[in-house]
């Protein structure tokens, strides 16, 4: 079954839009230059739209933990006057310091203690904060969260500093001491403990940290907050010297404000990257020519094109800052990883321009220009509209994620890779035209002044259609005429006695003279030019093509695809592709999940050590909070006992800790009625009025008051919460893992139980990360698959793509494992970065093996002359702009150089290695390639 192609329509539609080109040049070249900085107006919104709280942007849009802090929120608001540690999830305002030994040892040392607390009260009483008016200079105390006024002191530094003196062994277990009434939770102040293996108490504690918690309820106040936090971020990076402690730190703006330096540090890159870029791709626009007793020739300053090169560096930067002020203009959010997109913009637009640069170069120079303009569009303007849909649609496809950073990031890059396109085959189409009528003209590239050299004799064209055109071509030659169809054609086939010569050659030294050649497309070759005794000047189909060939040109030509096709080559060939899958597919069954926050910011980020240590409270001691938001009625007791194995199904997994590790009122009431010996009846008496009593006047009632809800008219308890010890969840794969079987745990149990943990955040992106990224993998295939199938007018050709993309694909996501990256947020984005990418360096060369002529190995080395070199200009001029990369020790940017590296690499390895080499095994049958696309 013939599938219908769209090739041959916009092949037609493009050679009409070269002519269009031309003739409106100056319009096209000068109107884009009009509209972005129209455009552009949309900045003045940047600042309102940026969103960089990575709790939002990193997250999933609708993902569990919104609900469930929700649920915490709304029952157990933060009360800026009732303030416990622990109990409220809205702190956006705080300072955390997290502290070691220098010699790594313990930390609950008396000198060590000390040296705490000598830290503690500097930060509470001697760093201040002006007003505005600069009256007042405001200290922790004025702004800190309190409880009926009295600021938290970090008062276990100094429960420690007194059992310390007494020189004993701290007897307090863990992770919850104290006595029965008034509980004490260590599992939030120490890590990487060392237990008494007998009674479970605390021996040693090689970490520990103090909070410093400020209010926030107020603009002014917030901004004071901030300020304080601040202040404090100056007195530990530059003020504070310790001989005795090491320490890190974060504040509520700590991450923000490294995603920040993230994005200052892209703006140097960048200036390098296109600065190199521009380099190799000014060096890459000199054509160079033979000369007679000369090896390496000299260059051709007449069509050479480093303003074209320019150009089409000024277009990616055109494109770039026409979309984002499109967008902004829209009111599109954006956030920090949209920086990247202009790395990927000029990737794809210098991958255009090279593109359409070989095709103008392989037009014949006896044409006009509209001629060349026309033809260079209709083969170049295919390939680049598969390049651009392909990049398009890959990037629409990810908007659909459900992760709002990659929803920014590809909205952002979908346009810009439009607007990239858009100005392509208008404002630097419009300029190619123009600098080809300085080529015509015989003009120096650089000077614009005529050169000594004469030029080019154009002659009209035969019609497409006819061979009834006037005759441009001497009468004699009329018997090498090849024509479309009998009716067309005024000679009979016996007189078409050589009609084997597809193309007439030109010497070399016939060019000087202005004697050329000339395609006709009437199925043969017309000559046309002076000159006489031409048939001297026939050359055989084998001889050099009349135009002049750069000199990589002819090495791929006559060197390297001749080499590619020997059969041991071949050979090896196939089993360095053999040994590559296998160790991709090594890399795609052992790939790790999640990003750590620390890893959004440069790993010399202070923040960056703060996670580090945090992992050794993560191990073990942090806190699961349980709401409980259908009370049962305590004085039955089925419901009781119900109640009792809740709580043990939360205890008895391998992310918590058991009983030892549970906080939760009615366990310490049930210990109060034990140490009285009471009997358990079930009394209003005993389970309402008692219980209410104790929770009164029990040394933990400001506590438990604080984990209770009583409605406000009938003083019924409507909910209550309770917190449980967990273990384990260190990495991110254990954060994930964790917060599926807690969740699970809560969904099973009766009273509408929610949960809910400072981390579940990232555990929800850890969840959605891999169906998200095979949703969006398997989405883009199809749409690839389509437009390869309509685009390509050979249906196995398209399925070569096809296969070529998933081996692409495959490589970068087994290599990028054993490379080190994670499959998470910023890895995703290059993984739907990389699709379509891998669809432009396949199409490209089987788009031209299918419109090339001959078996498949001429076919082979008809795609390697056209676009082999162009292939290898468009991987090696991205390669060179994100090297720069590799100098930030940054993860995200790392991540991004790694992923976009392995896409491009593998990318032209496919296709100037594996893609021929797999096209030359098949006959050229299985393609079923219509005749009238072997345009080549």
């Amino acid at each position: 079954m013939k599938v219908p192609s769209l090739e041959p329509f916009l092949r037609r539609c493009f050679h009409r839009y070269g002519y269009f080109c031309y003739n409106h040049k100056w319009v096209l070249f000068t109107v884009p230059l009009i509209v972005i900085p129209l455009l552009c107006i949309g900045f003045y919104r940047m600042n309102e739209l940026r969103v960089d709280d990575p709790a939002y942007v990193f997250t999933p849009r609708e993902s569990r933990w919104r609900h469930e802090l929700g649920v915490f929120s709304t029952l157990w608001p933060l009360s800026e006057n009732k303030f416990l540690p622990g109990k409220s999830f809205e702190n956006k305002r705080f300072v955390n310091i997290l502290i070691k030994s220098k010699d790594g040892g313990n930390v609950l040392r008396p000198e060590i203690l000390d040296e705490i607390e000598l830290l503690n009260s500097w930060i509470m009483n001697n760093i201040t904060v002006p007003t505005v008016d600069h009256k007042y200079n405001l200290t922790y105390q004025d702004l800190c969260l309190n409880y009926d006024w009295i600021c938290g002191a970090n008062e276990h530094i100094m429960m420690f500093q007194q059992m310390s003196k007494v020189g004993r062994v701290i007897d307090l277990t863990y992770p919850k001491g104290g006595n029965q009434d008034t509980p004490a939770y260590l599992g939030t102040t120490l890590g990487d403990i060392t237990l008494n293996e007998t009674d479970h108490t605390v021996m040693e504690a090689r970490i520990t940290q103090i909070f410093f918690f400020l209010k926030q309820q107020e603009d002014v106040i917030r901004q004071y907050s901030a300020e304080f936090s601040y202040a404090v971020e100056k007195f530990l990076l530059h003020g504070f010297d310790s001989a005795l402690i090491d320490y890190s730190f974060a504040h509520y703006q700590s991450l923000q404000d490294g995603l920040e330096e993230n994005a200052n540090r892209f703006v140097p890159n960048f200036v390098f990257s296109f600065s190199s870029l521009s380099i190799f791709a000014i060096i890459c626009s000199f054509s160079f020519r033979k000369v007679k007793n000369r090896r390496l020739g000299e260059i051709d300053w007449v069509r050479s094109k480093p303003y074209i090169a320019c150009c089409g560096l000024f277009c990616t930067l055109l494109a770039i800052t026409g979309a984002f002020g499109f967008m902004m203009l829209m009111g599109i959010p954006y956030n920090v990883i949209n920086t990247i997109i202009p790395f990927l913009i000029i990737a794809i637009g210098i991958d255009d321009m090279f593109i359409m640069n070989a095709c103008w170069d392989q037009t014949d120079k006896s044409h006009s220009v509209p001629d060349r303009m026309s033809d260079m569009m209709a083969h170049a303007g295919v390939a680049v509209t598969i390049t651009n849909v392909t990049d398009i649609l890959s990037f629409a496809i990810g908007c659909i994620t459900d992760l709002p950073g990659i929803q920014f990031f590809c909205s952002y890059a979908c346009a810009s890779v439009t607007v990239c396109y858009v100005l392509q085959l208008t404002f630097f189409a419009g300029f190619m035209a123009i600098m080809g009528d300085v080529e015509h003209e015989g003009r120096h590239c650089l000077l614009l002044t005529k050169t000594g050299r004469t030029p080019v004799k154009t002659q009209k064209v035969a019609d497409v259609n006819s061979c009834d055109s006037p005759q441009i071509y001497p009468e004699n030659f009329k018997q090498f005429q090849v024509c479309k169809s009998e009716s067309a054609c005024p000679l009979q086939p016996e007189e078409l006695q050589m009609k084997s010569f597809q193309k007439i050659y030109i010497k070399q030294d016939d060019l000087d003279k202005n004697v050329v050649s000339t395609e006709t497309t009437c199925g043969g070759i017309l000559y046309s030019g002076p000159g006489a005794e031409l048939e001297n000047q026939m050359q055989l189909k084998d001889a050099p093509p009349a135009h002049e060939d750069g000199f990589i040109q002819m090495f791929f030509t006559y060197t390297y695809a001749p080499f590619l096709l020997k059969n041991p080559v071949r050979a090896v060939v196939c089993l360095i592709y053999l040994g590559y899958v296998a160790i991709a597919v090594v890399g795609c069954v052992n790939f790790n999940e999640g990003l750590n926050p620390g890893n959004l910011v440069t790993n010399n980020h202070y923040i960056a050590a703060y996670f580090n240590d945090l992992k050794k409270f993560w191990a073990q001691g942090p806190q699961l909070h349980v709401a409980v938001l259908q009370p049962p009625n305590f004085t039955d007791s089925v419901q009781r006992e119900q109640m009792m194995a809740v709580v043990r199904a939360f205890e008895d997994t391998e992310y918590t800790m058991g009983r030892q590790g549970t906080v939760f009122f009615f366990l310490e009431y049930l210990n109060y009625l034990d140490s009285l010996d009471v009997e358990l009846e079930n009394t209003d008496k005993l389970w309402n009025k008692k219980l209410n009593s104790w929770l009164k006047y029990t040394g933990a009632a400001n506590q438990w008051k604080t984990d209770m809800f009583f409605n406000e008219t009938t003083k019924a308890l409507e909910a209550f919460r309770f917190q449980i010890a967990m273990k384990n969840i260190v990495e991110p794969n254990d954060h994930k893992h964790a917060t599926k079987m807690l969740r699970e745990v809560a969904d099973a149990q009766p009273f509408h139980v929610e949960i809910y943990y400072e981390a579940f955040p990232f555990a929800d992106q850890y969840l959605i990360i891999l169906p998200a990224t095979l949703q969006n993998v398997l989405i883009s295939l199809g749409c690839m698959t389509a437009i390869s199938i309509f685009l390509v007018p050979s249906l196995p050709s398209a399925l070569l793509i096809l296969v070529s993309i998933i081996s692409i694909n495959m490589g970068v996501f087994g290599y990028m494992t054993h490379w080190g990256v994670n499959l998470d947020a910023v890895s995703m984005i290059s993984i739907i970065m990389s699709i379509g990418f891998a669809v432009d360096l396949s199409a490209h060369i089987v788009y031209a093996f299918v419109t090339s002529h001959g078996d498949s190995h001429e076919r082979v080395i008809g795609a390697l002359e056209h676009l082999g070199w162009p292939i290898f200009q468009g991987a090696a001029s991205t390669i060179t702009g994100i090297s720069i990369l590799y100098t930030v020790d940054a993860y995200i940017i790392l991540t991004f150089f790694k992923t976009i590296w392995l896409t491009m690499f593998l990318g032209m390895v496919h296709g100037l290695i594996f893609i021929p080499t797999l096209l030359s095994f098949i006959p050229i049958a299985f393609y079923r390639i219509p005749k009238e696309v072997q345009t080549h």
